[in-house]
């Protein structure tokens, strides 16, 4: 199984502002997700993200990708979720939902506790990054604080307009 974080971020390792909001992220990361989503076939985001995203525009929504199977990872077991959506109670959950549907690759694309926890069970095997040209002075980084390292090999780099895409492997 293969598993990939895909996360868009400030320059500085922002993934949203402290109030969820990710206003600073372009049009481009959002189709470049779209496609990657579309490639695998699947994507896990967490609970918060899952919700923060259900407020979107209708430009931007995840219930918009229909070829892909959706999983929200949430330790609440009770949790109500919208048609299309599949309910995990952990990224290993997550992780084998997917594998009995047949999948053989996972894209992973956050919040910062859903990275922490796949980054923590060592279950990522990639990490791209899309790097958008700002910095933000507060908000959520990429992980949430926690004790872990991942070592990575930059194995490929892109120019998406304005955007650096960054490319690693996970050394295991």
């Amino acid at each position: 199984m293969k598993i990939t974080l895909y996360m868009a971020m400030s320059v500085n390792g922002i993934i949203a502002r402290k109030n969820g909001d990710e206003d600073f992220l372009s049009h481009e990361n959002w189709k470049k997700f779209v496609s990657l989503a579309k490639e695998y076939g699947n994507f896990v985001i967490g609970r918060k993200t899952y919700e923060a995203v259900k407020d979107w525009n209708e430009n931007y929504n995840f219930d918009d990708i229909a070829s892909a199977e959706k999983i929200v990872v949430s330790q609440n077991s009770s949790k109500t979720l919208d048609k299309g959506y599949i309910l995990a109670s952990s990224p290993k959950d997550a992780v084998e939902k997917l594998s009995q549907k047949g999948f053989e690759k996972i894209l992973v694309t956050g919040g910062a506790a859903i990275n922490r926890a796949f980054a923590k069970e060592k279950l990522l095997d990639e990490i791209i990054l899309n790097v958008e040209p700002v910095f933000i002075g507060q908000g959520i980084p990429l992980f949430s604080e926690d004790d872990f390292d991942i070592q990575t090999e930059l194995i490929a780099t892109e120019k998406l307009g304005n955007i650096l895409t960054l490319h690693y492997k996970v050394l295991k």
